[in-house]
């Protein structure tokens, strides 16, 4: 199996209207379901106070039959409601942790417009031949950044310019109301580690806000570094937030 170009892995970040490819309005009950499952988010456990909500997944893509799964959690997550995330040294808040985080309901598992997310991700992958024909890893996680307080902020993780670990992240938006803040930066991956003041006018590769529901962006994790900045209550009603769908793929191999 030939590796094929695209902009994503040729460049390392590409945007998408998914609602334009999907032909999907907000009144869409797929979509109306999917957006629901982010009103009862818990607060991360590992970030009390942050602003920040999650639930987590992971399953299991197959490359050559275009066939995915969701991988159980293991006897003790599982009874606590939990699955396991981990990303090694690439998150310098949580270095080589396994952070249980709550898990994303059944119902949510089998939304029609998530299955439909995660396949039109894949298909925006390239793998060379070794990886072709082992399975893929897939991260699916729910985070809403939420902020109710004047003056305050809600932070993702890690409030720097990064690199996550895996070969392959995407981004979708599913809502955004009463927000401000929360600004994309892709940059080189030599700013790794910095704020995006420090990277030069021109070598921000890309600056951009994701505004309408199901915009999306993905990034090759070895190419670029990459940012997403706080939220802040806009002057509306209510609190200001903001709710992502993430996905990320990595290739399972032989543990020998």
């Amino acid at each position: 199996m030939s590796v094929l170009e695209s902009e994503l892995s040729k460049n390392g970040f590409d945007k998408w209207n998914l609602a334009e490819v999907f032909g999907v309005t907000e009144s869409d009950s797929n979509y109306r379901a999917l957006a629901g499952e982010y009103d009862d988010l818990p607060e991360d456990p590992y970030a009390a106070g942050s602003g920040r909500y999650r639930r987590y997944a992971r399953g299991l893509y197959l490359p050559w039959s275009k066939e995915f799964s969701w991988i159980p959690a293991t006897e003790d997550q599982s009874r606590e409601g939990m699955n396991g995330y981990y990303q090694g040294d690439h998150n310098p808040e949580y270095p080589g942790v396994v952070r249980n985080l709550p898990a994303i309901s059944e119902r949510g598992r089998n939304n029609q417009l998530l299955l439909d997310i995660i396949d039109f991700d894949f298909q925006q992958t390239r793998w060379n031949d070794v990886d072709a024909v082992w399975p893929l890893h897939v991260g699916v996680h729910f985070i809403k950044l939420s902020i109710d307080e004047d003056g305050g902020e809600a932070v993702s993780s890690p409030n720097e310019l990064h690199q996550d670990g895996e070969p392959f992240v995407f981004a979708h938006l599913m809502y955004r109301r009463n927000a401000e803040g929360g600004n994309n930066v892709i940059a080189p991956p030599k700013y790794r580690g910095m704020q995006p003041h420090q990277v030069p006018e021109d070598e921000v590769m890309a600056s951009f806000e994701l505004t309408r529901p199901l915009e999306a962006y993905g990034i090759t994790d070895k190419l670029v570094s990459h940012y997403v900045g706080p939220i802040r209550k806009g002057t509306g009603e209510g609190p200001g937030e903001r709710a992502i769908l993430l996905t990320d793929f990595v290739p399972m191999r032989q543990l020998i």
